[in-house]
């Protein structure tokens, strides 16, 4: 598995940081994986292409990479609005963006052998696998509604490009819905 997989899936760590020594501590830590990033960012031109390599795709090493950007945000934003709304809501919607749709572009390169027809950059496959790491590693932190939420995450990440915004947001979003219905 490629390193910059590992990073993406890893991140169901912030999640589990938060909840044993707290957010404030995640928030710095989170904070401190953008600062690296932007640093390879602005030295993109002098590191050597084989380092890059490991964690940026092909198209990602000339220009600005906007990919890890958006997983930052994602991940920042939702803890810091577990400041303000059920906190295991949002880190499960975290879990379902690291574990979830890491999962799913692992699975779905290696094994996706049925890619919708709506999109061929994404798989049965993968999405299926996506589904069971979002809802298992969800579940660790908002129990059984992390179903849900897995559900919407990956459907949002089978029909969008921009999955590190739109996996964890439809994950939060259906969560929070449910929540409100069931009262």
């Amino acid at each position: 598995m490629e390193l910059r997989k590992v990073i993406h899936i890893g991140g169901v760590l912030i999640p589990v940081i938060a909840t044993v020594i707290g957010k404030n501590q995640a928030i710095v830590l989170v904070l401190s994986g953008f600062a690296i990033y932007l640093m390879l960012e602005a030295l993109k031109q002098k590191i050597p292409q084989q380092i890059l390599s490991m964690v940026y795709r092909e198209n990602e090493l000339k220009g600005f990479s906007i990919e890890p950007l958006s997983y930052f945000i994602s991940v920042l934003s939702l803890l810091l609005i577990s400041f303000f709304i059920d906190e295991r809501i949002c880190f499960a919607a975290i879990a379902t963006l690291a574990a979830g749709d890491g999962a799913a572009g692992v699975v779905g390169r290696k094994y996706g052998r049925h890619r919708f027809s709506f999109n061929k950059n994404k798989s049965w496959e993968g999405t299926l696998s996506g589904f069971i790491a979002a809802s298992l590693s969800g579940f660790y932190f908002a129990g059984a509604i992390a179903l849900v939420g897995g559900a919407f995450g990956m459907l949002a990440g089978a029909v969008n490009k921009h999955d590190n915004i739109a996996v964890p947001y439809a994950a939060l979003v259906a969560m929070v819905v449910v929540r409100l219905l069931l009262g």
